[in-house]
């Protein structure tokens, strides 16, 4: 058996942040769909805070995010301030983790 690589533009890049120095941070995947980048958060319950999320989302002016748990789908407005009190707003797609095969095409 034989691992094919991917050649370039074959599809998405995906990546992961974790943020340098200060409080620890990190978002899961940095899904890249085209020139726009989608931070993705993938959590195994239900339930689950999303502080770097919030902080990432503000710092970098994103208006979209992606939740793969284990709740029913939904798109909602999230409206929170982040943990340094900076008000902070953006779509936040849920999926239960067996649509993530979905999560392209949801996306274009």
């Amino acid at each position: 058996m034989s691992l094919i690589e991917p050649r370039e533009g074959d599809g998405p890049e995906l990546y992961y942040w974790q943020r340098e120095g200060g409080r620890p941070g990190e978002i899961d995947y940095l899904l890249q769909l085209g020139g726009r980048i989608v931070p993705v958060e993938v959590k195994a319950g239900a339930a689950g805070a999303m502080k770097s999320l919030h902080q990432f989302m503000h710092d970098k002016g994103l208006d979209l995010a992606v939740r793969l748990d284990a709740n029913a789908p939904s798109d909602a407005r999230i409206d929170v301030r982040t943990t340094q009190g900076d008000p902070v707003s953006y779509r936040m797609l849920s999926l239960p983790l067996y649509l993530t095969w979905a999560l392209p095409g949801l996306l274009a």
